[in-house]
């Protein structure tokens, strides 16, 4: 089946609920419809056809939206990109995926004519807003398609680049078959139902926003508000204003939310589900949002190469502080010690998962893919363990563990700490190279007025073993974060060798 199938389904079911709300323009299910369709007549008259990679590089508007379906109605493959990438990261991933067209707003059409002559296989640009290429916009001018090409659930829908943390990124192929699978399980877990209205402001071109903000909303006849960037005075406005049911962030979105002087006054009654994702919630932080606005947040885990989700907090039911739920019905999840072995309660391991969300492989690398899925088990590189109930609670990744002096450090463990304190908005912990111990710990603070270091070492040192306690406070305006808000330790690491080096 092609997931295009999803959005049609619904169009035909919910024609006149709204769809999409951007600024402020309210497209309806029919609408949205009409204009994929004659989209994907415009994409297949310049040549996209089955098995087309179509490069999509948009910020969050309608119109990414309408191209990501007018690109699987024609049987195409989309490789979503930031359009915050600069020249060398655009080159490599285009190329790789053997993208033959691109889709862009102008905003980065300046970064593609500075590689343009670097790009092997891309042969024509669309741009959205004015410009010289061909012209976005020509697309609806096409009569409406009227029937989407075929395809089965194993091949593939869209090829999603990590973050590469390691190397190069690597390509995860995610198939029509985990598309439709996830949008319908993150629906369900989301109790999504028609009318309800969901606020994105995480980019659509992240795996995280397209299924939980965008395909699981669609196949279930909810009402998405668009947001083109976040902002947390404004977004807790439309939180309220909009009475929106469902928002979906991440961390560093509620720790700015708790900081914001308008939370306060505001109404969140409307809101039924506040989820968030890509990494774990200080405990601090999920108390003074409920006391705030008034919900719980339900935290969540997954991976670029698990379609989006594996476990999820329970809607009903027990919710407990610290854990990202339990894994999705469907799902085999096992935490493991390094020989393979399935280790007992509250014991920390590797999380390795199967199930209907894996990924179909890394594209055209097939060492790679064989190292990742062993037996049919995808090594996820995350540490965590098991409760008795069978929650799931993420310690770490296996690449940020400590090791100092032989004992292991979980950041994460370190961060919770510092988060307690009434003066840290922000903090990161990463191991420092020492010829001593192998690594001592240097922790990354934002705060809210001037902080002394040694006081903040202190705290620590009252609530964490010694060899836990940082031995390196640098405060930073702001910590690196991803185009989703994610902590970036890679980056954070890069800058610390630079520090030391000065």
């Amino acid at each position: 089946m092609n997931i295009i199938e999803l959005l049609q389904s619904t169009v035909e079911r919910y024609p006149e609920i709204p769809a999409l709300v951007f600024r402020d323009q309210e497209i309806s299910y029919q609408e949205l419809g009409k204009r994929v369709r004659k989209a994907a007549s415009g994409l297949k008259a310049l040549g996209v056809t089955l098995d087309t990679k179509v490069g999509l590089m948009m910020s969050n508007k309608p119109e990414y939206i309408i191209t990501y379906f007018a690109i699987l109605a024609n049987g195409g493959t989309v490789v979503p990109l930031n359009p915050l990438f600069k020249e060398a990261e655009v080159a490599y991933i285009l190329n790789d995926s053997d993208s033959e067209y691109l889709v862009l707003e102008e905003m980065s059409l300046s970064v593609i004519q500075r590689v343009k002559n670097e790009l092997t296989s891309v042969k024509e640009i669309i741009c959205f807003g004015d410009s010289d290429e061909h012209s976005w916009a020509s697309l609806l001018t096409y009569p409406e398609m009227e029937n989407f090409v075929p395809r089965y659930g194993s091949e593939t829908a869209q090829i999603i680049y990590t973050s590469g943390t390691t190397g190069f990124p690597k390509g995860a192929m995610i198939t029509h078959a985990n598309l439709n699978w996830m949008a319908i399980a993150a629906a369900v877990t989301n109790s999504v139902k028609p009318g309800d209205r969901i606020l994105c402001v995480l980019p659509l071109f992240h795996a995280y926003a397209k299924l939980q903000g965008g395909l699981a909303n669609i196949a279930h006849g909810g009402t998405i508000y668009i947001e083109e960037r976040f902002e947390p005075v404004s977004i807790l406005d439309k939180l309220a204003k909009n009475k929106i049911n469902i928002f979906l962030g991440v961390p560093t979105m509620y720790t700015m939310f708790i900081h914001s002087p308008n939370i306060k006054d505001l109404d969140f009654s409307a809101l039924r589900i506040a989820g968030s994702g890509g990494a774990s919630l200080p405990a601090e932080v999920i108390d003074k949002v409920k006391q705030l606005m008034g919900v719980d947040i339900s935290e969540g885990y997954g991976l670029t190469e698990s379609t989006v989700m594996l476990c999820a907090s329970p809607r009903e039911g027990v919710k407990k502080v610290g854990s990202t739920g339990v894994p999705l019905a469907g799902v085999s999840l096992k935490i493991v010690d390094p020989e393979g072995n399935t280790v007992g309660p509250k014991e920390v391991g590797e999380i390795i998962f199967r199930g209907p969300n894996l990924m179909k492989g890394y594209y055209k690398q097939p060492q790679e893919t064989e190292n990742a899925i062993r037996d049919g088990w995808m090594h996820t590189g995350d540490l965590a363990y098991a409760d008795e109930d069978g929650y799931i609670f993420i310690v770490d990744r296996m690449k940020d563990m400590i090791i100092r002096g032989g004992f292991n450090v979980y950041p994460r463990e370190v961060e919770e700490v510092l988060y307690t304190h009434p003066n840290v908005i922000e903090c990161a912990i990463i191991g420092r190279p020492d010829p001593v111990f192998g690594e001592k710990i240097a922790a990354y603070v934002v705060t809210k007025t001037e902080q002394e270091e040694e006081e903040l070492r202190e705290y620590c040192k009252q609530k964490l073993v010694h060899y836990k306690t940082p031995d390196y406070i640098i405060f930073i305006k702001e910590i690196p974060k991803s185009g989703t808000g994610k902590m970036l330790k890679t980056a954070l690491k890069k800058l610390d060798k630079e520090t030391i080096n000065l």
